[in-house]
């Protein structure tokens, strides 16, 4: 039996920085290459597990569970006649909070670095904004000549491995986005037997999500799915967050009720919930929903897609937080739904 705790925190270790993803399969396959019957890798990085159903039927329906495997990060964009690393975001990054913070620069070898700051002294009255990004350095303590020849233009950089447990079953880390939902997909289905499941399940861990998407749609182009459930964090309500803009921590998982996803599909997800008394949080996305859904929903012919999230606070930080009962009520959820509770 996989433990999603333990699950989650080795494949936050893994490097996937968007554009990054394919050397990723490798430890993917590594460690829970033993509960499936195949782990691939298309032309679009998208990292493919496939468990088949063994129910005997005339014919088993196909149907996409899909967690982008991609997380944010840096890419160096040059170096200075000291020896620092000029970087550019890949995917969204708040800058304020980037000074001072601890990063993996992925070379030649695998570097610690710590991105520079001005000490409070030193700055002027007023200089209170975000740094740009011409502004934003990193020191891995080597001299310009040593840069060039371990940390070569185009090196991506990520967040330092960081996390720890809070109170009240909370845990934090880096890239819980979307990992945690990746985690709590393959322990649902590593965890369910062949023979309970009801369809045959292909487990995306899609790539390039959070450099504008596509990696899901070239998946489900190739498999051609019955249906899909797209899985990925959603804003949980902290501060700066309003209470119609996020889910509650322990409040369960999230599904979206909006103009993409299949009224059907959600109603069913509902419908086996409620009948499970998992808590399930209904969050309102009119016209967009911000994930792979957009775009699955109208790969070939249409895929009748539904979005479930999880709660997640400090999004696109190194230290994101999530609530282990709201990932375990995912789990319980998704099992059910592979088992049958959504069947067309």
């Amino acid at each position: 039996m996989l433990d999603y705790k333990t699950l989650l925190r080795q494949l936050c270790a893994v490097m996937s920085i968007s554009g990054c993803e394919r050397e990723a399969a490798a430890e993917v396959k590594s460690l829970v290459g033993e509960y499936f019957d195949s782990i691939t890798v298309d032309s679009a990085r998208n990292i493919i597990l496939y468990k088949k159903s063994t129910k005997t039927t005339d014919k088993v329906q196909k149907i996409i569970l899909d967690a982008h495997f991609d997380e944010v990060g840096m890419i160096v964009t040059g170096i200075t006649d000291t020896g620092l690393l000029r970087v550019y975001q890949v995917g969204g990054l708040d800058r304020s909070i980037l000074p001072t913070a601890e990063v993996w620069v992925y070379g030649k070898e695998k570097l610690y670095g710590v991105i520079t700051s001005t000490p409070p002294h030193l700055q002027k009255p007023g200089d209170t904004k975000a740094p740009e990004w011409n502004e934003i350095l990193i020191d891995i303590g080597y001299s310009k000549e040593e840069a060039e020849e371990l940390t070569p233009i185009g090196t991506p950089v990520g967040y330092y491995n960081s996390g720890d447990d809070l109170l009240s079953g909370r845990i934090t880390g880096r890239s819980f986005d979307d990992k945690a939902c990746a985690a709590a997909l393959i322990c649902a289905v590593a965890n369910t037997s062949a023979d309970e499941l009801e369809y045959d399940v292909y487990l995306t861990l899609s790539a390039g999500e959070e450099v504008g998407g596509g990696g899901a749609k070239c998946a489900a182009y190739n498999i051609m799915p019955d249906f899909a459930i797209v899985t990925d964090v959603n804003f949980a309500k902290t501060p700066g967050v309003s209470e119609t803009e996020g889910g509650k921590f322990g409040g369960g998982p999230m599904l979206s009720l909006s103009a993409v996803t299949d009224r059907n599909l959600t109603k069913k997800i509902i419908a086996a919930a409620e009948e499970n008394n998992i808590p399930l949080s209904k969050v309102v996305e009119p016209t967009n929903t911000g994930t792979n859904a957009n775009t699955l929903v109208f790969s070939r012919e249409g895929i009748p897609t539904a979005v479930l999230s999880l709660p997640l606070g400090n999004m696109h930080s190194y230290s994101e937080a999530l609530c282990l009962d709201d990932a375990e009520k995912y789990i319980e959820l998704v099992k059910i739904i592979v088992k049958g509770a959504c069947s067309r």
